[in-house]
């Protein structure tokens, strides 16, 4: 393995970020400014044997004009392009910097067209050599030296394949694919950012074998023995879909098990982290998150069994590696395998304060103050200035709040949508479509729709003090049928006609009583007022109910109510998120790689 161990120190963010046992495939996630790119920066001067190849973050390939008389001059080697620091000039290729680090714009991409064409002019130049010596070449007698470039466009871009470098036009040579299957063969300069993207990173990989080819067919020695080469990617996810970052990680894998390739990324992608195993996955932590002098880099999880653990809290890896306090709410997941809040635009509308946290959905009440629970204890393993707080609906509960645990002012989120200025001004584009002509017709619509929802807030409410039984059988067996039979006795108590009838009459006392004391726009069902406003009245202005919620929030964040509510909320439970913490400016020293450390 090219890096056994590295230590960093000092460097820009990174002030120790130190590894023991560097695996062969490691991915460094981390939230932004964290150092991950001044980490990949400071690992390509680690000692040892073998080349360090860097692709950095900030790359794209300009379009390159190939003449074949600037093909005769010096031989391009891209693999040891990007084993420097900065690029010569070559004839022909048109550049913007020679600078190679994480905060230039990378040229080594423009040199990749040439490089590929060079490959022809050797390969005409062995074939003429081989068939000058022998004076015949037998049929299919000769290896083709672009078979690295076509098997790694098949497994990694199959829809497209290498067909040749065009040289017919000396001024203006052309390396050609095929897409798609369609019989226009396509420039290298014209595939995608993705097509052109992928190949910029993988062709030096499958360089050597190239030109070992191309040897075999001169009858010159055969194969040469190749070091191991350690690569550094910065994002390797750049212009990629998810789906091809999976395609890409498991070549990566791939490339790293056959023991001459170790491969470390840098990456912000949730579909690559949530790839990676737990030998895989290090997170980059932020030096203010910690304590001075202790190491920024960790290993997320010591097995797969913990890291599936932390994944079914977070919901996400990613959720866990942004390093940002959490923020738990009710509701439930989009899907099985995330916690993803469906409310997360409307908590990011209603304060600046949610743009600087982890919102994670909690499900039920009951199930986001044991999740809050969870999460946290998690936390204080990675740093003890990140926290978890439980943000629940009040519902219809009166108690107290456990600890870590806050309730909205109102029912709901939504309830602080329900006023008629935040919605008029939400409406403005399309109130031509719909039938208010001034706030007074939003005020009295709303108490139509409030008026409307009488019994159904009447119902939740007696549901609500029914409540909720459940029978656990405990032993002596013998004893299980009288109480299951005790159980249905109570049952049949507790939900008797009287009793429903009881907690009725205290129900229409309760809503009543809100009707008077105009809180009904507070304590009513929110979603359901803010869903039948929609129905009601905005079905043909063509807006959405999901565009109608955000519009509105956006504007309820005004609300004296609502300003008041979510800034006492961040400054008592999670003050250093009110305003971007800003790291101390300290003086950077240049890193000194422990060499007994492999770095």
């Amino acid at each position: 393995m090219r890096l056994p161990s590295f230590r960093v120190q000092n460097q820009r963010s990174v002030f120790l970020a130190e590894c023991l046992v560097v695996p062969k495939l490691m991915v460094i996630a981390g939230p932004n400014g964290t150092g991950k790119s001044t980490l990949l920066n400071a690992l390509r001067t680690s000692s040892g044997d073998g080349p360090i190849l860097y692709v950095g973050p900030h790359r794209n390939a300009r379009r390159q004009v190939v003449q074949w008389r600037h093909l005769l001059s010096t031989p391009i080697s891209f693999q040891e392009l990007l084993t420097r620091s900065d690029i010569p000039g070559y004839e022909g290729v048109a550049l913007v910097t020679g600078t190679r680090d994480p905060w230039s714009f990378d040229d080594s991409a423009n040199y990749l067209k040439h490089g590929l064409c060079q490959i022809e002019v050797d390969r005409k130049d062995a074939i003429a050599q081989l068939y000058d010596n022998q004076k015949e070449i037998g049929k299919n007698s000769l290896p083709d030296p672009w078979a690295p470039l076509k098997e790694l466009t098949n497994n990694l871009l199959p829809h497209m394949s290498f067909e040749r470098i065009d040289s017919t036009n000396r001024n203006q040579v052309r390396v050609l694919w095929r897409v798609h299957a369609k019989d226009t063969l396509v420039d290298l300069d014209d595939l995608s950012s993705g097509e052109k993207a992928i190949i910029q990173i993988f062709y030096p990989l499958v360089e050597a074998r190239t030109k070992d080819i191309l040897r075999q067919i001169q009858h010159a020695d055969g194969a040469q023995a190749q070091p191991e080469v350690c690569v550094l990617i910065d994002e390797p996810e750049l212009h990629l879909h998810p789906n091809l970052q999976i395609k890409v990680y498991d070549y990566l894998r791939l490339l790293a098990s056959n023991g001459k390739t170790q491969v470390i990324i840098a990456t912000h992608s949730p579909t690559i982290v949530e790839y990676a195993n737990f030998e895989e996955l290090f997170l980059l932590r932020p030096s203010e998150s910690i304590t001075a002098g202790e190491n920024q880099l960790v290993q997320v999880a010591t097995d797969e069994e913990k890291l599936a653990f932390l994944r079914g809290a977070f919901g996400t890896t990613s959720n866990l590696t942004a390093m940002q306090s959490v923020v738990v709410v009710e509701g439930i997941t989009q899907n099985d395998s995330s916690k993803t809040v469906s409310d997360r635009k409307i908590y990011r509308a209603l304060h600046p304060g949610f743009d600087r946290v982890t919102l994670v959905s909690g499900g039920g009440k009951s199930e986001a103050i044991r999740l809050r629970l969870h999460i946290q204890e998690i936390l204080r393993s990675f740093s003890s200035n990140v926290t978890a707080v439980a943000l629940l609906d009040r519902d219809l509960s009166s108690d107290a709040p456990p600890e870590g645990v806050v309730y909205l002012p109102v029912s709901m989120i939504e309830n602080l949508l329900i006023d008629p200025v935040p919605i008029w001004e939400s409406l403005q584009s399309v109130i031509e479509k719909t039938p208010f002509k001034s706030l007074d017709n939003i005020n009295a619509a709303i108490d139509e729709i409030l008026t409307e929802l009488t019994d159904s807030e009447i119902h939740r409410r007696v549901i609500k003090l029914l409540g909720s039984v459940y029978f656990r059988p405990s032993t002596p067996l013998s004893e299980i049928p009288k109480q299951a039979q005790d159980y249905i006795d109570q049952i049949r108590v507790n939900y008797s006609e009287k009793a429903i009838e009881t907690y009725r009459t205290k129900a229409v006392a309760d809503v009543d009583e809100l009707r008077k004391t105009t809180q009904r726009r507070e304590y009513f069902h929110g979603k359901d007022v803010i869903a039948l406003f929609s129905q009601k009245y905005l079905h043909k202005s063509g807006m959405p109910l999901g565009i109608f919620r955000y519009e509105t929030a956006r504007h309820a964040k005004s609300r004296k109510k609502v300003t008041k509510f979510f800034d006492e909320f961040f400054s008592t439970y999670l003050p250093h998120v009110q305003a971007p913490i800003v790291a101390e400016n300290k003086e950077v020293v240049a890193a000194v790689p422990d060499k007994k450390q492999g770095g």
